[in-house]
């Protein structure tokens, strides 16, 4: 798990979303949601200043500047043919003997197909309003699939909320309980990213004109997530092919 974000004067962390590592061709990979690091209404990035934050096995918190990364190893993120995906993909150099992180391995990758409603789920994410101080420490929550969409997304029946977006998606293992310890029964399986929650507007109007006076955006609980489809098709991609290519000269 890393999280996405800068540091301020005081040079805190102030993270902005989430990602995760998978391993692509044998090269690792950071996986978020684009609109973390693109601003799809400028069509720019936003990622100049930005940090990827891990751990490392000293337990200190690793950081490295995207764009020295990518200036370095001659690398960008890559986004799928389909403008409206909301997934990133940038290849990412680990220190496999002081960085402790882990990699979400295509073995686990669950196809959409094999997904359905009321499967149970769990995601992992940075949370607002908790404070990074030794370590990263991310949250996890729980709930459902609640609507598969013909587009190959889904919902699930769980709050995210700013600094969510780019968190990877799990199905929820069944567990069953004895007087030593807890059993794990499937489960593990990674399912997708989460893009952002749904929202909804109640608009309040004026008891003399009957016009909206103003609107309040809520959150409906929900939350979309791009399937594992996604991230396939990027990886198959003549863009990240090439970039692959690139790398390995």
């Amino acid at each position: 798990m890393v999280f996405l974000g800068t540091i301020n004067q005081r040079q805190e962390i102030i993270p902005s979303g989430t990602g995760f590592l998978t391993i692509i061709n044998g090269y690792f990979h950071v996986v978020t949601a684009k609109h973390v690091i693109f601003d799809v209404q400028t069509e720019s990035f936003i990622d100049h200043e930005m940090f990827i934050f891990f751990n490392n096995r000293d337990r200190t918190i690793g950081a490295a500047r995207i764009r020295d990364e990518k200036n370095k190893q001659r690398i960008d993120w890559i986004f799928h043919e389909n403008s409206e995906v909301d997934i990133g993909v940038i290849p990412f150099g680990l220190d496999l003997s002081n960085n402790d992180l882990i990699a979400v391995q295509q073995e686990v990758f669950m196809p959409f197909e094999q997904l359905s409603e009321l499967r149970d789920i769990f995601f992992i994410s940075y949370q607002p309003g908790i404070q990074i101080r030794q370590r990263i420490s991310p949250i996890i929550r729980a709930g459902s699939i609640s609507v598969m969409n013909d587009d190959r997304t889904f919902y699930i029946d769980a709050a995210a909320f700013p600094g969510n977006s780019g968190s990877p998606v799990f199905l929820r293992p069944s567990l069953s309980y004895d007087e030593n310890e807890v059993h794990t029964l499937g489960g593990g399986y990674f399912a997708g990213v989460i893009g952002g929650y749904l929202t909804y507007k109640d608009v309040a109007y004026s008891m003399q004109t009957k016009r909206p006076r103003i609107a309040f955006e809520e959150n409906t609980g929900l939350s979309k997530v791009w399937s594992t489809t996604f991230i396939n098709e990027i990886r198959e991609s003549t863009a990240f092919r090439q970039q692959l290519d690139r790398i390995h000269k």
